[in-house]
């Protein structure tokens, strides 16, 4: 049974902002500098200053960005720049993303998840997979500091049983008389959000979701800080059930029957040893168990690299690119049963350094021959995934659905942003708006 909760949300006021697409971020922990810096610049009341809020020459630890977000979210609401909606809503998300010829459509549905029984017994093992230790405390200070959600965790919502009317079906139904705020992104993709207020309307997704089932499968690193915050609010005795307003976790939910979803491949680049793709290959020679394939140089080698790695889900391997534009597939049959493992593996023995040591680099769009992944700079290798997604229609064949998956493999594509609505640890659902401030 899916329990998800309506909630009042905290939304910026349009007229102060001007348009959304200013202001959102995209979700997920990989924002490279220049980014980080472009969203900075975009607009001073970018959601990039909450969820990314950047570090200063002066900064001690973890803690000074934290509370500067905390500043800035204080100083919004206080401001009207962020406003709470009057009555407990569903927020409505719908995400339309341009293809070669069609349009893709994704429909979500973002409220708050009750972390409790789920942190003793998670949706699906991607929450118990390893996330970066470092992000996890990067977003434990941010809860703990600001005592609020600023990004969503995604999960598929799967139907125990056949009903007359998918839960994406009940979305568009129910939204049908309501008016969106829009938010077009120069990429071309649209989003379009609904508040759900209507009575009737809040009653009849609850039903729906009770017929449900959850698979966390973008955002175990952020879950995972919020079980924490929970436990330490438990362990100084206060009441850590649904009541309490840190129980509850911002979460969008996907229709698992919305099979446009689309997931990108990680793209990790590791500073330090310089090879040669025929280096790679002699040193990968030396290390008991690990297999180097040579694919290829030209500029789709790295999508020719991440197919052939997602053939087989049973053999986890990894595309691993280059200075100088090879790329190669590296698996481990003998001595590697999970894509960690391997990792852990290629990064240790190979690049003689840790895996924490890497550096996510962002992948906004589908892979193209011509992208800059195409070869790693002077100093550094890439090293991809790509999880295999065939099976049978349904979360059957879904990376969420794979052992061997973590967040640390795929991302959503569009991710949905940050921004949209915000939810504040200090705000009951059945609180007079504003009584928080």
């Amino acid at each position: 049974m899916v329990q998800l909760l309506p909630f009042c949300g905290w939304r910026y006021d349009l007229s102060q902002v001007g348009a959304l697409s200013d202001v959102i971020v995209p979700a997920g922990s990989a924002l490279t500098e220049d980014q980080q810096h472009d969203l900075y610049r975009l607009h001073p009341c970018n959601a990039v200053r909450l969820t990314h809020n950047r570090t200063e020459p002066d900064d001690t630890g973890m803690i000074a960005p934290a509370k500067r977000a905390d500043e800035f979210f204080r100083l919004w609401r206080r401001e009207g720049i962020l406003i709470r909606d009057h009555a407990a809503a569903w927020y409505v998300l719908q995400t339309l993303a341009p293809g070669q010829g069609d349009t893709a459509v994704r429909w979500g549905l973002l409220g708050l998840l009750p972390l409790e029984n789920a942190t003793e017994k998670p949706h699906n093992a991607a929450a118990t997979q390893p996330s970066s230790p470092q992000e996890i405390a990067r977003l434990l200070q941010l809860q703990t500091t600001c005592r609020a959600d600023f990004a969503p965790v995604c999960l598929f919502a799967e139907d125990d049983v056949a009903a007359d009317e998918s839960l994406e079906e009940l979305l568009q139904r129910l939204t049908r008389p309501i008016t969106p705020t829009e938010c077009w992104l120069d990429s071309g993709i649209r989003h379009r959000l609904w508040t759900v207020t209507a009575p009737a309307a809040i009653a009849a997704v609850s039903q729906r979701l009770e017929q449900m089932q959850l698979s966390l499968f973008d955002g175990a690193a952020a879950f995972q800080a919020s079980a924490r915050l929970l436990s330490t609010i438990r362990s100084t005795g206060e009441s850590g059930g649904i009541e309490h307003p840190a129980a509850r976790r911002l979460a969008c939910l996907l229709p698992t029957e919305n099979l446009q979803t689309c997931f990108l491949p990680r793209i990790h680049r590791f500073d330090g040893l310089e090879f040669s793709g025929p280096q790679l290959r002699s040193a990968a020679e030396h290390i008991p168990g690990l297999l180097c394939q040579y694919v290829g140089s030209e500029s789709f080698a790295l999508i020719d690299a991440l197919e052939l790695a997602g053939l087989n889900s049973d053999q986890p391997c990894l595309a691993i690119g280059t200075s100088d534009g090879e790329w190669q597939l590296l698996s481990a049959p003998a001595r590697c049963r999970t894509l960690q493992q391997l990792r852990d593996l290629t990064a240790q023995d190979l690049l003689k350094t840790h895996w924490s040591k890497a550096a996510e680099q962002p992948v906004s769009a589908p892979l193209q021959p011509d992208n800059d992944y195409k070869r790693a700079v002077a100093g550094s290798v890439l090293l991809a995934t790509q999880v295999s997604t065939s099976g049978e229609p349904g979360i059957s064949g879904l990376p969420c659905a794979i052992p061997q998956y973590s967040e640390l493999d795929l991302q959503l594509w569009p991710p949905v942003p940050a921004g949209l609505v915000f939810s504040a640890h200090s705000d009951r659902v059945d609180s007079v708006p504003g009584s928080s401030l």
